[in-house]
């Protein structure tokens, strides 16, 4: 018998003008969009996947409507699945991008 071990899959970097959704409070991400869009960028991807996504889309709603007040809109909105797990335990998980960008 040959013990054979596999190495782990390498995640891919998350690009800067990313912020994806977890189980942190919904201000402390709206805070996040906000300091992001205060420093200059112009540009902004919300990502979820799962449970998390109605937290994202709170947090855009949040966002837009009590902080910037129609000068952050709603670019595109991608959906789409990822499978997760390796073997037996393969499951389907829904995935949300909220693209925005800020109006001058």
């Amino acid at each position: 018998m040959s013990d054979v071990t596999q190495a782990p899959k390498q995640r891919s970097p998350i690009p800067p003008d990313t912020i994806l959704i977890g189980k942190k409070p919904i201000m402390a991400y709206a805070t996040a969009i906000m300091m992001h869009l205060q420093s200059g960028s112009q540009q902004l991807t919300v990502k979820a996947r799962g449970r998390a996504i109605s937290t994202a889309v709170d947090v855009v709603e949040v966002t837009r409507r009590r902080f910037f007040g129609g000068k952050l809109t709603v670019k595109e909105i991608s959906i789409g699945t990822e499978v997760i797990g390796e073997g037996a335990d393969v499951r389907n998980v829904s995935t949300i991008e909220i693209h925005l960008q800020k109006n001058q």
